[in-house]
């Protein structure tokens, strides 16, 4: 059992969370939902420990320690929180790593592979009930920058566990950039182990694609609170308009081979994208999607050895990155991984300004009032909530019109406002002669955005 009574909680000097109470009984799972900062991700970290009351207090009724050492320490054993951004966890910015390195073929000592995070943990593995797509094997020797988004989350689910099972895990969006099939394995294996192990779990999801032990629901205010029907049944929706605007190439990728060491990523791939048309990659995760987002916005240095054209002209032939930049709006989760010490410890606006040299001030304030974004655009990077930081870079993202949008999982950690918010400004913005790439896990968001789909 845990007892929440009249807590407080405050970051950069707002309340997040106030005069809250909240009951936890054995056997009890609970999903969280609500609003972009709500304080969703707040109240699994006060339940961790890792962010201290103002006001109120909490009880742990299994945690005996007479001590304030002995109970940090069964704190620590018997409750596990898992971020929603797990390079953050693996790396710390001092490091000098950035989001580019995940491309290079180049070892570098300073990164650590699978093999190294898990340590002597490896053997414990066996004795877990993992389905086969939780499996790791294939992944013990590859660096954590080459993974995807979805790999890394499979890798902290289980060093997570094999410290110990815990009494309660507490897991930030874990389905988030997870494919279909990780998805539903991932929900099956929760399922096993908090059977197994007595295990309790907490999940902060809007999504109603949960572990079938999930029982309760709490929904926090700050936004709003209807069911997320919109995702609940993933059915085909009726497409509407011309399949595409005209026969001239954007993007043309032939017998593209890409691989590190001896794992091949991609192999005779070909790809031809024209103007205006509407495309999905999809795939499991680590197929190669984001890697061929890497290819076309110019961040993937095997661009050159490779037959790539972009805009008409093959890469390597004079353009500079810039000059394909200035024609790509790109919005993927490596942009909040892999932001810097500097980034995190100014404002959202200040970040926005900091890399926009000639922003227009007009368009910014739009997107602000439009994201309904005045509430946390003067907050500290740092202390933004998922949701929050992914409406920092879609803003970022839309403050110049570009020729094609590369949307890698632009709808993660919304709630179900926001995701009206951002459907309505494509709706508005994405005119016929522009050129859309969409990464999604989600069939609704195919049948809706897209009419031509690459599987990887």
């Amino acid at each position: 059992m845990i007892e929440l009574k009249d807590v407080d909680v405050r970051k950069s000097g707002s309340k997040v969370l106030e005069a809250f109470s909240w009951r936890i009984e054995p056997g009890e799972h609970w999903v969280i939902t609500g609003g972009n900062g709500s304080g969703k991700t707040t109240l699994l970290e006060v339940l961790a420990g890792d962010v201290h009351i103002t006001q109120g207090s909490i009880h742990y009724g299994f945690i005996r320690g007479n001590s304030w050492d002995e109970r940090y320490a069964e704190r620590k054993a018997l409750i596990h929180y898992i971020p929603a951004h797990p390079v953050q966890t693996f790396l710390h910015h001092d490091q000098g790593i950035y989001y580019q390195q995940r491309y290079y073929g180049i070892g570098d000592e300073r990164v650590p592979c699978v093999r190294d995070l898990l340590g002597e943990g490896l053997e414990k593995i066996k004795t877990l009930a993992l389905p086969e797509s939780l499996s790791i094997d294939p992944l013990l020797g590859v660096e954590v920058t080459k993974l995807s988004n979805g790999q890394l989350k499979k890798v902290l689910f289980l060093k997570t566990l094999l410290k110990n099972i815990p009494r309660f895990l507490l897991l930030d969006y874990p389905f988030e950039g997870l494919d279909q099939g990780s998805r539903k394995d991932l929900c099956d294996f929760i399922d096993v182990i908090a059977t197994t192990y007595s295990l309790q779990v907490i999940i902060v999801d809007n999504h109603n694609h949960l572990p079938a032990v999930i029982n309760r629901k709490l929904i926090l205010p700050g936004g709003s609170t209807a069911a997320f029907t919109d995702i609940k049944s993933e059915t085909v929706i009726e497409k509407k308009g011309p399949e595409f605007f005209g026969q001239k190439p954007i993007i043309e990728i032939r017998n593209l081979k890409i691989s590190y060491g001896g794992n091949v990523i991609l192999r005779d791939f070909n790809w031809k994208v024209n103007q205006g048309e509407r495309w999905a990659l999809v795939g499991r995760n680590g197929s190669g999607k984001t890697t061929l987002f890497s290819l076309i916005f110019a961040d993937h240095p095997m661009a050159y050895s490779q037959d790539i054209y972009l805009f008409g002209r093959r890469r390597g032939s004079g353009e500079s990155i810039w000059d394909i930049k200035r024609r790509i709006n790109y919005l993927g989760p490596e942009l909040i991984s892999y932001l810097s010490p500097k980034g995190i410890s100014l404002t959202a606006r200040q970040y926005i300004v900091s890399v926009n040299r000639n922003l227009n001030k007009n368009i910014f304030d739009d997107l602000i009032r439009h994201f309904h974004a005045e509430d946390f655009i003067d907050q500290p990077v740092r202390r933004l909530s998922s949701g929050q930081l992914q409406l920092m870079l879609i803003i970022h993202c839309f403050l110049t019109d570009k020729e094609v949008f590369l949307l890698d999982e632009p709808f993660q950690f919304l709630d179900l406002r926001q995701r009206k918010h951002l459907t309505a400004y494509l709706q508005a913005h994405l005119s016929r002669d522009k050129t859309l790439i969409l990464i999604t896990h989600y069939k609704s968001d195919l049948a809706e955005w897209t009419e031509h789909t690459m599987h990887l």
